[in-house]
């Protein structure tokens, strides 16, 4: 009878120990906790947000996210001018949508580049579409036209290929940062973009 009962509670340590063990290797966890604590994709966790609409547009040098933005992920640290794609965190800079968008959608917005960059193309994904922009020298305003999104939550800055380390192109940088696009303002619009998307 002790055996039994020695057996059973063996059984149900395993059973214990293998419910504890899937739990920690498949957290249930929100995308933004993930980003940061597990993936380690963005730098900022629990962003403050502020009042704003897609129209108003996303300050990238500002404190904090506005309200239509969720997170973030696979952008470098704040700075004054703006916040830059960096390659070292994740493959695609991703602003995640707080709400999902459909039909017609125009995505205004402005950037520089680090100088390996210009003249390449570098895709802009929001929801399941693609569109590819030529990357021009200094700040640019850069309008792409969606069209036809059904639900599209996060919308995606992806180089063509992964950018080198600044430090390995600029022999004189230590930065060690994979950077692309320098963004410093992001609008989204209804409707389709006031000029020819790039």
């Amino acid at each position: 009878m002790k055996a039994i009962f020695l057996i059973a509670v063996l059984c149900a340590l395993i059973a214990i120990y293998a419910v504890a063990s899937w739990a920690v290797l498949h957290p249930h966890v929100s995308a933004a906790y993930r980003a940061y604590y597990i993936d380690h994709t963005t730098l900022y966790w629990n962003p403050v947000h502020y009042p704003g609409t897609p129209a108003e547009g996303m300050d990238f040098s500002r404190e904090g996210l506005p309200d239509w933005v969720a997170y973030t992920r696979g952008f470098s640290i704040r700075e004054p001018w703006g916040q830059w794609t960096d390659s070292t965190i994740a493959p695609a800079a991703t602003v995640a949508l707080a709400q999902s968008y459909d039909g017609i959608v125009c995505v205004d917005f402005t950037a520089s580049a680090v100088s390996w960059l210009v003249g390449k193309q570098v895709a802009i994904t929001m929801g399941s579409q693609t569109r590819t922009v030529k990357i021009e020298s200094g700040a640019y305003d850069y309008k792409v036209q969606f069209d036809h999104l059904q639900s599209a939550r996060q919308l995606d800055f992806v180089p063509a290929n992964r950018p080198p380390r600044v430090k390995d192109v600029d022999k004189h940088s230590l930065d060690d940062r994979r950077l692309g696009l320098d963004l410093s303002m992001l609008r989204l619009l209804p409707g389709e973009c006031a000029s020819p998307a790039n």
